[in-house]
């Protein structure tokens, strides 16, 4: 599912985006570390090669649980324009599990950028990007849920054939066509982002699943759940509180199941630990409609 690598614990102003690469705590007192960023507010920003959607001055990132004593570190990589010059700057940036880490990035030392190639007409080499754009910014980057855990998840979820599977933020339709394909139920995918929604469509339909699979270019909390008996989820905390209002309109005994990240305020039926191909532990929540407020 798209999860943007961005995990918020805090409310603040903006949305979070996840920092990329970390590594996943394999301790229960894992925490995330915050790190809050200051550039020049039209810059681009790259955390470890993944670009991220936040704008302006003043930008916030959450990175998935770490474990406690460890140090880990991000490759930030910012590009702007500045008096008709294009400039560059890389810094690495080391956390540690449960840092509130703030870094400034205006005052760093930057390079100008070569220009791009030239045509002989004068005008500047550019390749036509016919890319459709998605309607709005996705709420979160695209991370690709482990196997492992979305093997997991649907375990947990105890997804049956008569069973209909949603996966809002679906990002290439990993967890949709797993569930269509081990299970031979119906599975549901919604996305945002038409790139992801191109990648969906395809891995169903070359996994042979495409009968069962329905990907739809859609805003995930404008889409009408109700028709779920099992709702998989890859989001940040505070989206997984924002689809609340989705989520409790499911019928009775539908089961939701998140990887990574909590419903804050809503008792879990259950939490397992899975074990990635990295030899990292992460958390997997299920919850059953009704929903237990906390």
């Amino acid at each position: 599912m798209s999860r943007n690598l961005h995990r918020a614990r805090f409310a603040f102003v903006g949305v979070c985006l996840m920092l990329t690469a970390a590594p996943a705590a394999g301790q229960e007192d894992a925490q995330s570390a915050t790190l809050r960023v200051r550039l020049p507010a039209a810059a681009r920003l790259v955390i470890d090669g993944k670009e991220t959607k936040q704008t302006g001055e003043a930008r916030r990132f959450y990175s998935p649980p770490l474990e406690a004593g460890k140090s880990y570190h991000y490759t930030l990589e910012w590009t702007y324009e500045k008096d008709g010059k294009r400039l560059k700057g890389k810094k690495v940036v080391h956390v540690h599990a449960g840092d509130n880490k703030s870094v400034d990035l205006r005052n760093e030392d930057v390079k100008e950028e070569s220009k791009p190639p030239v045509r002989k007409d004068g005008e500047p080499d550019k390749k036509k990007d016919e890319t459709k754009q998605p309607v709005r910014k996705p709420d979160v980057d695209f991370f690709r849920t482990p196997p492992e855990a979305v093997d997991k998840m649907l375990e947990l979820a105890a997804v049956k054939k008569d069973d209909v599977v949603y996966d809002p933020g679906c990002g290439d339709g990993g967890i949709v066509v797993a569930a269509a394909k081990k299970y031979g139920c119906k599975a549901v995918g919604i996305d945002i982002n038409p790139q992801r929604v191109k990648e969906a469509k395809a891995k169903a339909k070359a996994n042979g699943v495409e009968d069962l699979v329905t990907i739809k270019e859609d805003d995930l909390f404008k889409v009408d759940l109700a028709p779920a008996s099992v709702v998989t989820l890859y989001l940040l905390p505070d989206l997984n509180v924002k689809l609340l209002p989705q989520l409790e309109k499911l019928k009775k005994g539908a089961r939701i199941v998140s990887y990574e990240f909590a419903i804050k305020g809503v008792t879990p039926k259950q939490m397992v630990s899975v074990e990635t191909q990295d030899g990292r532990k992460h958390k997997i929540y299920l919850w059953e409609t009704p929903l237990k407020k906390e």
